[in-house]
């Protein structure tokens, strides 16, 4: 590649770019976050074996633990920019992200997106795009409820904003459009704890559908009470796309349906050689993680930090890493998602359509589900929930 050109920018060298990332990596909040980290840090390696970008090699040198602690994470963030003087945040995955630092520093931040502190500023780029259009989860729901000839729904959440939001803005629209939500809890105590009484209630109620914004743990904690109590219901969780979750609990997760933002990872690769190259370089690096929900999250962060990286070219600033980036107008990490178009909604919200993957679990594998056609992605073109799918915008993998 060609070669560097010198600078002043924080983080920099002739040979190497540092770079660290704040995750929740231990406590009672962490579940699966630390896997933001495994994805990032295997596209890393693989652009670095291919010699860096422009010359020089990324160095994820600082992987901090927040602890799920609110001040920590704050603390951490200091640390990194003023202390460390890294160049960018590289994969940030935590329910207490606080940008006041990093927006201030003008520090270009890439991650994962489970609270609304992305939308806005020009230097935040959240993995999928930066805001979180909580009302536009409704048509996935009534898409799957519809698919399994279920009418009566429940909801759960955990009593934290970064779950309750996404399932109350759902209950919202979808009891406004004449569904017959049966039953809700936003305050269930993290990981589940009490969820048995939820799924007596929900018995008691008829639900033959639940919508899940619980992340992993409490999911299977809700699956088993469900075996337990005889429930016969369809499920769609909106987090626990996770092969080791699904090795370890395959008789409680079958039949169960996600929504999620990217190419399954038991697509074809045929047909989606973004997904092959993904799944080739993390068996590679990170084996463990390569089938991990906040794995792919990571990597397409790494992506979209070295895509800034390498189009700022010799003149490698923050300001210019992040112009550059905001000139994108259909990025895709290399064919993994629907496009995201930083120049226009990527960071100030989320026209229509609204594009996904629905998986669901058969037997040890998560397979593409209710996709139409050849692509794995549905589109819906308002936040109707009765509304079906529409045609996939230009760009998208596979559209054809």
């Amino acid at each position: 590649m060609a070669g560097a050109a010198t600078t002043s920018a924080p983080g920099v060298t002739p040979n190497s770019i540092t770079v660290g990332t704040i995750s929740t990596q231990t406590g009672p909040l962490a579940g699966n976050s630390a896997g933001v980290i495994y994805g990032e840090k295997a596209y890393f390696d693989y652009i670095n074996a291919l010699g860096g970008v422009n010359g020089r090699k990324i160095d994820l040198k600082y992987t901090l633990d927040d602890t799920g602690n609110p001040s920590e994470f704050t603390t951490l963030a200091n640390t990194l920019i003023n202390q460390d003087h890294v160049f960018a945040v590289s994969g940030v995955a935590s329910l207490f992200f606080s940008p006041n630092i990093v927006v201030e520093a003008k520090t270009p931040t890439y991650g994962y997106n489970v609270t609304a502190n992305w939308n806005g500023p020009p230097n935040l780029f959240a993995a999928g795009g930066s805001v979180q259009y909580l009302p536009a989860i409704a048509p996935y729901v009534g898409y799957v409820s519809r698919a399994a000839k279920a009418n009566k729904i429940a909801i759960v959440a955990y009593g934290v904003a970064a779950s309750a939001a996404a399932c109350q803005a759902a209950d919202k629209a979808l009891m406004a459009k004449g569904f017959d939500v049966v039953y809700t809890d936003f305050k269930v105590p993290y990981p589940g704890s009490t969820i048995s009484t939820d799924v007596q209630r929900m018995k008691q109620a008829k639900a033959n559908f639940v919508l899940s914004c619980m992340e992993d743990q409490g999911n299977v904690n809700m699956a088993r009470a469900i075996e337990q109590y005889g429930l016969k219901t369809t499920q769609l969780w909106l987090n626990g796309n996770d092969q080791t979750t699904l090795d370890q609990n395959q008789s409680l997760m079958q039949g169960v349906y996600f929504y999620i933002a990217h190419v399954p990872f038991t697509a074809s690769s045929k047909l989606y050689p973004g997904l092959k190259l993904y799944l080739k370089e993390m068996n590679k690096y990170e084996p463990s993680y390569a089938q991990n929900e906040l794995a792919i999250q990571g990597w397409e962060s790494a992506a979209l930090f070295v895509t800034g990286v390498k189009l700022a070219g010799k003149n490698l600033t923050q300001a210019n890493v992040v112009a550059q980036t905001n000139k994108l107008t259909s990025f895709t990490a290399g064919g993994l998602t629907v496009p995201v178009n930083w120049k226009v909604s990527g960071h100030s919200g989320h026209a229509p359509p609204y594009c996904g993957a629905f998986i669901v679990v058969k037997g040890d594998k998560y397979v593409p589900a209710l996709n139409r056609g050849k692509s794995v992605f549905n589109c819906f073109g308002s936040t109707n929930p009765n509304k079906g799918p529409v045609s996939l915008p230009p760009g998208t993998p596979n559209a054809t």
